[in-house]
Order: C-alpha cells, then sequence, then structure tokens
C-alpha cells in the first residue's frame, strides 16, 4: 500500500534556467539503494550504496536481501519487518534520539534525584548525494521519497524532509543540522505499515549540488508510539529517492522546460528548442516557411522540386528550372527574344482593319511553335497605333488586332488560356509620330512572355 504526505513547501524565487535537465529524469543516482560494493554486511555501511555519504557524525545503514547478516537483511532485520518498496535494498537512519533516557540504576535505588540523564545529545543521522548536475535557478524542482517507522521505534517525528546543498556536508558532531529544509512534512511520520511517499515541490536557488535527506528542525515535533518502556528513537527506513523537474515547467510534456521552449504550449522536440516540425526536415515549424512540405534549412525548410536554386515556396514555376531574375521562371531564350523582336514590324494588318496580311502568317506561325514547344509559357498579346485618327477608334482597333492574333496563335494549337490580348491605341508610341517611319514603328504588336502562377 502507497500513503502520500504532503510536505510543506520552502524555497527561494530567482531567475534563469540550465540546459541539459530532462523532464522527468532523476537527478539522484541510486535512489532505492540497488548498487551497493562491495556487499552490506553490518550496520553503518551507508558507504557500500554506490555515491552515498554520511553528512554528519551519524552512521546511516543500508539493508539488503543479498546481504550475509540477518542484522541488516530484508525483509527481516533487526528494526523490523519491511520488503524494500523496489528493488532488494533500502536505507535506513535515525532521525532523532531524544537527549534524555531513563536512569535505571537512580530509579531502582530510590535515589532523590531525576529518573532521567543525558542521552545521546540529540542525535540525528543524515544521508547525502551528490546531483547528476547542479539545480537552475527559478526552476521549480520535485522532491520525492519513501519512508516508513522502523518496528522497534518508540518515537515517531515530524520534520522528515530534504535539503539541497550548494556544498558536500562534513559535519563532526551527531546533532540535528541547523540548515532549513528546502521540503519538509509537516505532521508526525508515524506509519509502520505501509510505505510512505514524502513529496513536495521547492524552487532553487541556483547553487544547489547535494541532496541531504533526515530530520530538520526548527518545528519538528515528537510522539510516543507504544506503550510501555521508552527508547526515545525514531528510526525510518527510506527508499526511492527522487529529484526531477517540476512537470509544470513543461507545460506541453515535450521534455523541454517552459523556460528554455520556444513552443512552450505545443509539444515539440529538443533539439529545436521544444518547437515541433511537421515535415521532419530539420527547420523548426515557426522558421519553416513550408512547414507541411520537407526542405532544406538554407531554402527555410521549403523544397526545390526542380533543382534551381529557388525555393518552391518563392519559385514562380517550381516545376521547370529557372533562374531567380525571373523568380523560378525559366529565361526566354535568345531565339524567342529575336522572333518576338521581328514581330514589332513583321505583324502587318490591311489599312484600318484588324485582319492579319497573310505576309505576317510566317512569323505568327514560329510564335505558335514557340508557344506549343514550351506549355509553362503564357503569353501576352499588346496592340498598338499611331496616333493618325480618332482616339477612341484608334483603342478599339488596337483591341481588335490583338484579338486576332490571340485567334490566329488559338487555331494553331495555342490553348486559349494561355493568351491574354490588350489594346492600347496610340496612348504608348515608342517613336515620333511626327514622321511616317516613326508612325510605322507605333503600328506594332508586342509579345510579353509571363508564367503560371
Amino acid at each position: 500500500m502507497k500513503v502520500t504526505l504532503q510536505l510543506a513547501l520552502l524555497g527561494v524565487l530567482a531567475p534563469g534556467l540550465m540546459f541539459g535537465q530532462e523532464q522527468g529524469a532523476n537527478l539522484v543516482n541510486n535512489g532505492s539503494f540497488e548498487n551497493t560494493a562491495p556487499a552490506v554486511k553490518t550496520w553503518d555501511q551507508l558507504d557500500h550504496a554506490t555515491g552515498w555519504s554520511n553528512a554528519n557524525g551519524g552512521s546511516v545503514d543500508v539493508f539488503s536481501k543479498l546481504s550475509c547478516n540477518n542484522a541488516v537483511g530484508i525483509p527481516d532485520n533487526e528494526l523490523g519487518s519491511t520488503a524494500a518498496f523496489e528493488g532488494e535494498s533500502y536505507a535506513g537512519f535515525v532521525a532523532w534520539k531524544d537527549d534524555m533516557r531513563p536512569n535505571w540504576k537512580r530509579i531502582l535505588n530510590g535515589r532523590d534525584e531525576s529518573p532521567f540523564k543525558p542521552a545521546w545529545n540529540k542525535y540525528s543521522e543524515y544521508l547525502q548525494m551528490a546531483l547528476t548536475s547542479p539545480l537552475t535557478a527559478g526552476q521549480k524542482y520535485d522532491i520525492s521519497f519513501m519512508v516508513k517507522l522502523g518496528d522497534q521505534s518508540d518515537r515517531a517525528v515530524s520534520g522528515i524532509g530534504a535539503y539541497c546543498s550548494p556544498v558536500m556536508l562534513a559535519y563532526p558532531h551527531r546533532h540535528q543540522l541547523a540548515e532549513l529544509a528546502d521540503v519538509s512534512s509537516a505532521t508526525i511520520m508515524d506509519n509502520k505499515k505501509d510505505w510512505v511517499e514524502v513529496t513536495g515541490m521547492f524552487t532553487a536557488g541556483g547553487d544547489e549540488k547535494y541532496i541531504v535527506i533526515g530530520a530538520f528542525g526548527p518545528n519538528m515535533q515528537s510522539s510516543k508510539v507504544i506503550e510501555g518502556p521508552d527508547n526515545q528513537r525514531a528510526y525510518y527506513y527510506i527508499d526511492g529517492i527522487k529529484l526531477n523537474l517540476h512537470p509544470e515547467d513543461d507545460r506541453d510534456h515535450d521534455g523541454v522546460p517552459d523556460t528554455e521552449d520556444s513552443c512552450p504550449d505545443v509539444a515539440g522536440l529538443p533539439s529545436l528548442s521544444g518547437c515541433p516540425d511537421r515535415d521532419g526536415d530539420g527547420v523548426a515549424d515557426t522558421m519553416d516557411a513550408c512547414p507541411d512540405l520537407a526542405g532544406p534549412i538554407d531554402k527555410q525548410g521549403c523544397p526545390d522540386s526542380d533543382g534551381d536554386g529557388i525555393a518552391d515556396n518563392v519559385d514562380k514555376f517550381p516545376t521547370v528550372p529557372g533562374v531567380a531574375s525571373m523568380k523560378g521562371c525559366p529565361e526566354v531564350n535568345e531565339k524567342t527574344k529575336k522572333l518576338f523582336e521581328k514581330a514589332l514590324t513583321g505583324i502587318q494588318f490591311e489599312t484600318g482593319s484588324a485582319k492579319i496580311k497573310k505576309t505576317s502568317n510566317s512569323i505568327l506561325d514560329q510564335v505558335a511553335a514557340v508557344m506549343n514547344e514550351n506549355p509553362e509559357y503564357n503569353l501576352e498579346i499588346h496592340g498598338h497605333t499611331d496616333d493618325q485618327g480618332d482616339d477612341a477608334k484608334n483603342m478599339t482597333l488596337s483591341e481588335e488586332r490583338a484579338s486576332s492574333v490571340r485567334q490566329y496563335l488559338t487555331d494553331k494549337g495555342t490553348t486559349g488560356t494561355r493568351l491574354k490580348s490588350f489594346g492600347h491605341g496610340e496612348t504608348m508610341p515608342v517613336e515620333d509620330n511626327k514622321t511616317s517611319a516613326g508612325r510605322a514603328k507605333n503600328r506594332r504588336v508586342e509579345f510579353k512572355v509571363t508564367f503560371f502562377e
């Protein structure tokens, strides 16, 4: 049966966080005393449990199922009988031995003196362990361990708890420590039947490197738990010691503390500061321009489907290699450019009409061939006139002539949706309309290649 005891909480607030402490990882090695070398043979052998030592002149005991001495065996030993909470070992310590004990010689002789005399001078034992990493200022931590009052204990006390120390303690005395616990039981721990979980949370100051466990004051209480003679000793078994990051500091439960987590409300990866990576490309979604499509880091997590060095999210034509100057669209080759330049003066119409002269068919056939060979091309057809005649009529004529060219190309197999025609009338001259040569150049059809978006 497991019993949980709530602790009184103490702690110091401070800013900051240390990277590297994983959520759920126990910062106490050998918290169940399973690693012993050499095997425990008798009392006072805490040092046989790897990593553990006494914090004062007292001497903590280790009990093991593998011990050849029944005094420190499991489940039966000289302090009582109990199985380990976990594994096959646990430790035991005198939390408190009162400083007065019966003086049976005085009592039996009937002397007119106090029946008590000083004894152990408030003897207490403490065990300590170096943490796997120093605690982080301002970070909340949970401490928990299991205790059970020994069958041979006549006393029980409150104040069983833990203190996190910046230095390893080595007091020569055997008295109760003056240090104040970071967590401490507020009630008397008098359960001899069940293991009781002592658990609580505190905020680290930032320099703690060791955990020390025992009975702490200044308000420790003691009570007698048996009838008859009193040995004035409170002896506890202890097992399953843990110190972990407090889970409330990891709201999304991804193992990254909130103070380190760039995405504290969304579960992510420690390698990406706690942010998710839906497409698994190594770029956090918060920095990924294409969070659902895997891509390289240098492309902000976006793919480059056509391998032209331009990420698909900014590539106007992501399936055909292009150039940056064209926003990823292919560059129009020189042959096509020269053809379109020739078309400026090579496409002729009947006077005052939108009917294309047959002499223009050769050029238009070449334009149609270019469009059919390059399905990624769209084509804008722009019609222009000189300034002779009525402005409105010129505008209409330019629109009709551009439309005629569009229809010609459609008839030659170019999909109509890839063609757009515009009329500008006399509004965009390229030469002076005062000369016949200039007006001839202004009467023109221009082609402009665009791409699908």
